[in-house]
């Protein structure tokens, strides 16, 4: 059932159905049995760790293809397919006896001795260190495993355990926070300048607690780099702790989020979650008693595959300096010769589009080139704004304020759809409704309920006493709020993977508000929120709805051990890339990596800051384009609900404008079409038939983003991307 086919007034569903929901796949997949095991935990550490420090160190030291940048979670999917189709199948082949085991043990373990004794240069931080360390550590806990009965090959609950812990990761290691976050705390200082007046506008009003970085060098250690790697931890140790602060209140809410609409957006609506299919099915293709996952035998799985790895290979020979022909990705309409309709073919989009409804890529489809002509109206008639906006809507800040009114408006109307779902979570956390059930929950609907309000008046709190008003505080974070789930809602529904607000929630505020109302402490605090709330294109609340759709699939008993498996994820994520990331800065330097991170990044939140900081008022004008893009999208969302001949899906409408937009929808539309033959020619069982193909498509893409990193990182290339 979708967000726009809602049930009944009085409709809802029974604890019974509910207990029958919760039990129906597990049952179907014999996962009763596969409880979760040290070996689940051991290894989602394993991968978990290697993902959180090899994604930042690809991206800023090698300069390849980002793995952990969008939902499509490329790194964790890359890890996974290792994981299922080698690890496990030979962990399951060792499984056989002692010898075997300790054979392999022996030749892993002698193998990295011989690689790096004697042991004088070694580099802690190489990921090909860390990796074969691991597996070194792992073939001897086989070793173990298998003499007590247990060897290390993972059952399905074990492999969606491991998948989620990833999935966590990858929210959390470079774009999500970070790559973020140091850059913004540190650059005020290194790059302030007579030219950009952040000095003379922002120093005034920097909070009196310590949230930004300034160890008495204007952090040219942290910019320029260090050969003594003299890291001055006492700098950093405060602003972190505060950030931490609001940054686990931030984690808790949305993991509570996830929990309170899984029941609403699983079991009552049953929507499609596009991201997480390809990693069911291969769990779903693991089986004890079966060496090779069933997922690999399928052709049709490894024809689809085989298309973007050699148009990836054909990409890497021109890299690598061999000049071949390569088919063309990418092509280039003019619309009333004043704007510009890309069309680009993406592996990835055009195999998660595949799995979603007609319907909802038509809108896509439609709404974005809507959205053109009306980019293009704006410019004929010069209707323009004297705001400001980068992220989301960029250029047009009138057609931002439109798509954040829509997005907002969506996420109300499918608060009052789930309100019958809302109203017994709500009873059940305060003790008044004992029949609803939530032991298939990660966690009780007490604790969801109670983590979203201290997680929202935590973060409200630590933006009144960095100095933000209050009501503008509790304002913010209640709007990001409600954008990080309209966002996750496209997400779990249409499959978009790259995917921004179309007006992030600081610019909403401070602009639309008007910085009299917001105060110019409060201007410099929404800024800074830049680090978790404007270009996140990957965020916890995402990848956790995404997880807990996963989870559906394991025994009740084993969801409640997920949720520590999550926090513990948060934390790898977050210290894991840390440490690397300042290894890495404070020994190449931050200008010397990424551009985007440590320098174009922190300047767009500053020098926000102090163009909003000149007094005032609302701005009417985009208040107007907002509320008519709110009430837009709630016209269509009712017409589509009641109208049988409507013909639009609406949820395009809110990022039909978007610039990330311009990336996707070509791939979205050439999914729907060939959906739409196949299942005129084929009817539904060819359509199921063909879904194999498009896995291996998506599968293939990122199968060659991982394998030519590899390649990359032995070889010693730089700059090369798998797009």
């Amino acid at each position: 059932m979708s967000l726009l086919h809602p049930p009944g007034k009085t409709r809802g569903i029974s604890s019974e159905y509910r207990d029958y929901l919760a039990s129906r796949k597990t049952d179907a997949l014999g996962l009763k049995k596969q409880d979760l095991t040290w070996r689940g935990f051991f290894v989602g550490v394993f991968l978990s760790f290697f993902l959180a420090t090899g994604a930042p160190y690809a991206n800023m030291v090698m300069r390849s293809t980002h793995m952990a940048l969008d939902f499509n979670t490329p790194g964790a999917i890359f890890l996974f397919l290792i994981l299922v189709g080698l690890l496990n199948l030979l962990f399951k082949a060792l499984s056989v006896g002692i010898a075997p085991a300790a054979m392999f043990a022996v030749v892993i373990s002698g193998a990295w001795f011989y690689v790096y004794q004697p042991f004088e240069n070694i580099d802690l931080y190489s990921p090909g260190l860390i990796f074969s360390s691991l597996l070194a550590i792992a073939s001897i806990a086989n070793v173990i495993g298998v003499l007590k009965g247990r060897p290390l090959a993972l059952n399905r609950s074990e492999l969606i355990l491991v998948y989620v812990m990833m999935l966590i990761v990858s929210a959390l290691c470079t774009m999500g926070l970070g790559e973020q976050l140091p850059g913004i705390l540190s650059a005020l200082f290194y790059y302030a300048s007579p030219e950009n007046r952040w000095a003379e506008k922002l120093f005034p009003h920097i909070p009196e607690k310590n949230i930004l970085v300034d160890d008495g060098q204007k952090n040219t250690l942290f910019y320029e780099g260090t050969v003594a790697q003299n890291i001055p931890y006492e700098a950093w140790v405060e602003p972190l702790l505060w950030w931490a602060i609001f940054l686990s209140a931030l984690y808790v809410s949305m993991v509570s989020v996830a929990v309170i609409l899984r029941g609403q957006w699983m079991d009552r609506e049953r929507l499609a979650y596009p991201v997480v299919q390809v990693g069911l099915a291969l769990i779903r293709g693991e089986e004890s008693d079966h060496l090779v996952n069933r997922f690999f035998k399928r052709p049709t799985m490894w024809i689809g595959w085989s298309i973007p790895m050699f148009v990836s290979f054909l990409g890497a020979l021109q890299s690598y300096g061999i000049s071949v022909p390569k088919p063309p990705m990418s092509w280039s309409v003019s619309i009333l010769g004043v704007q510009t309709l890309t069309m680009t073919i993406n592996f990835v989009s055009l195999g998660f589009s595949y799995l979603i409804h007609t319907h909802l890529a038509a809108g896509i489809c439609v709404f974005h080139i809507l959205a053109k002509f009306e980019k293009a109206f704006f410019q004929i008639a010069g209707i323009q704004s004297s705001q400001h906006i980068i992220f989301g809507v960029a250029g047009f800040p009138l057609l931002g304020y439109q798509g954040a009114g829509a997005m907002i408006a969506m996420v109300l109307v499918g608060f009052w759809i789930a309100r019958s779902h809302l109203r017994n979570v709500l009873l059940k956390a305060v003790g008044r409704a004992p029949e609803i059930q939530d032991r298939d929950e990660i966690m009780s609907y007490r604790s969801a309920v109670f983590g979203v309000i201290i997680g929202i008046l935590v973060m409200a709190w630590w933006l009144w006493i960095m100095g933000t008003p209050a009501w503008i505080a509790l304002l913010f974070v209640i709007l990001a709020m409600l954008m990080f789930i309209g966002i996750t809602r496209i997400v779990v529904e249409a499959g978009l993977v790259a995917l921004r607000a179309p007006m992030c929630a600081p610019d909403l505020v401070i602009q639309g508000l008007g910085s009299s109302l917001v105060g110019p402490a409060g201007v410099l605090n929404l800024s800074l929120a830049y680090v978790w709330a404007a270009d996140v294109r990957v965020f916890v609340l995402g990848t956790c709805a995404n997880a807990l759709k996963m989870i559906e699939e394991m025994d009740p008993h084993s969801r409640r051990l997920v949720f520590w498996a999550i926090i513990l994820a948060m934390l790898i994520g977050a210290l894991g890339s840390m440490w690397m990331i300042f290894h890495l800065v404070y020994q190449y330097g931050g200008i010397n990596m990424n551009g985007w991170f440590f320098k174009a990044g922190p300047a767009a939140a500053y020098d926000n800051a102090v163009r909003n900081l000149d007094p005032s008022g609302p701005y009417w004008a985009g208040g107007g384009f907002f509320v008519g893009g709110g009430v837009a999208m709630a016209l269509m969302m009712f017409a589509r609900a009641r109208l049988s001949w409507w013909p639009i899906h609406p949820i395009g409408f809110p990022i039909g404008a978007n610039n990330m937009t311009d990336y996707i929808w070509f791939s979205v539309f050439l999914a729907l079409v060939v959906k739409v033959t196949v299942l005129r020619l084929g009817g539904a069982s060819a359509y199921q038939r063909s879904v194999p193909l498009f896995h291996g498509i998506l599968l293939g893409q990122i199968t060659s983003m991982g394998m030519w990193l590899v390649i990359d990182y032995f070889s010693g290339n730089v700059g090369h991307q798998v797009r």
